[in-house]
């Protein structure tokens, strides 16, 4: 039976801590699952928790990172190598090891001058010294005190660098960024074109040195169901290797019965009845998203054999109906959890899609609306970028009729800017 029916037979009744296990069980993604079921297994001692998968950890981004002599070296320990390799032992380079434990994750100084100062109780020029001398360690942009520093910084010592690039920053940083260009054209004498080449430089910069370094987290998203195609059929199956296993503990039952006391029998036969309620809502969880997933997988499967097709409009009452569960059910069930392709991993949330209608009452999904609109900026003239208003009569054009605060909307979940952050100078 689904889990909120239960909720529709009587609502005036408590809920049973069992109905409750069940219906939490069901919100966790994989991470929040792993962590309840640890935490259960320390108020039940006879409950061994097994992960089948094998944690590995990945570094995503086009940075070069080649020299970094030792991934898994901190921040920290990187720069303080470097002074002991640089400098000599002076309270200068005292103070430099001081300011190296005052970055935080991203490689900025997060201390003020004066605090540091009112701190050391150390001058003035010798702490701003000893931050400079800091400032010409590895990685460029280190030490900064704000954004636009660590982009001077690392335009510094590039030879690469466009000429007017440091300048740019250093005197028309906030112009730039609010794409003020005609008056920097102006002002440095130079053409649109070289402002937008300033612009493109800057962006690939690193707005964050520090955070290379931090390669200690598990940035691996580990799916609830796998989809395959075979035989130019879909294949759905549970991700077993991401799906934490249950067991119990017999021979430490059988050490304890030996004892042939009463209320360690009693006992034992409470944990075992927790453990076979938490085994059930566990298979229940597991059932329950492989039902849904599958019901979604059947309704996208164009998208599963081209991801080039749009998605078809798709909710969580006609899930609800066609699978005959609660609406809350399959909101709990979407939510955190992923689907592996052979292109790719998606939340469950990804395949719902609002419906729309044309003129001709064709029914479109917000997704294939999203596509059409990510097609007319994707082919725009980067000279004159389309406006939202513009895009909204284009869409009527192909009897979509939307309003323009819908393709702002759409836009902004798109992550595409608005038309005046979109126009280049050098198209």
């Amino acid at each position: 039976m689904d889990l909120n029916q239960h909720l529709n037979l009587s609502q005036r009744q408590q809920l049973s801590p069992v109905l409750l296990q069940r219906i939490q069980m069901l919100s966790f993604n994989q991470e929040d699952l792993l962590s309840f079921l640890n935490k259960t297994a320390l108020e039940n001692p006879f409950i061994e928790v097994n992960i089948p998968y094998t944690s590995s950890h990945s570094i995503s981004g086009e940075q070069d990172m080649s020299w970094i002599p030792d991934n898994k070296t901190s921040l920290r320990d990187y720069l303080i190598e470097q002074v002991l390799l640089t400098y000599r032992d002076t309270l200068i380079r005292e103070m430099i090891f001081w300011w190296i434990n005052q970055l935080d994750q991203k490689g900025y100084v997060k201390q003020s001058l004066e605090g540091a100062i009112a701190e050391t109780k150390v001058d003035e020029t010798l702490l701003l010294d000893a931050l400079v001398l800091l400032q010409q360690l590895e990685p460029a942009g280190i030490a900064a005190r704000s954004l636009q520093e660590s982009l001077m910084l690392q335009t510094e010592r590039d030879e690469n660098a466009p000429e007017t690039a440091y300048i740019i920053l250093e005197e028309s940083f906030e112009a730039l960024v609010d794409r003020k260009w005609q008056s920097i054209a102006e002002q440095y004498r130079i053409s649109l074109q070289d402002v937008q080449t300033v612009f493109d430089y800057i962006k690939r910069l690193d707005p964050a040195p520090g955070e290379r370094f931090q390669t200690s987290l598990d940035m691996t998203i580990r799916p609830d169901l796998i989809v395959q195609i075979e035989n130019e059929q879909l294949i759905v199956q549970e991700a077993k290797l991401n799906t934490p296993l249950l067991s119990f503990d017999q021979a430490y039952v059988t050490e304890l019965s030996q004892t042939k006391d009463e209320e360690v029998t009693a006992y034992v036969k409470e944990k075992k009845q927790e453990y076979d309620a938490l085994q059930t809502s566990l298979q229940q969880r597991n059932q329950t998203i492989l039902r849904v997933g599958t019901a979604i997988v059947n309704k996208q499967k164009d998208f599963f054999f081209d991801q080039t097709r749009p998605l078809k409009p798709l909710q969580l009452k006609e899930l609800a109906e066609n699978l005959d569960l609660h609406e809350s059910t399959i909101s709990r069930t979407v939510n955190g959890k992923f689907i592996q392709t052979a292109t790719g991993t998606y939340e469950f949330k990804f395949f719902l899609s609002r419906s729309l209608s044309n003129e001709n009452e064709e029914t479109l999904s917000t997704h294939s609306v999203q596509q059409k609109l990510k097609k007319l900026v994707d082919q725009e003239n980067k000279a004159k970028p389309l406006s939202d208003q513009k895009i909204v009569d284009l869409l009527a054009q192909d009897n979509i009729h939307i309003s323009r605060r819908a393709v702002t909307k759409y836009r902004k979940q798109l992550n595409i800017p608005a038309s005046s952050k979109r126009k280049r100078f050098d198209s």
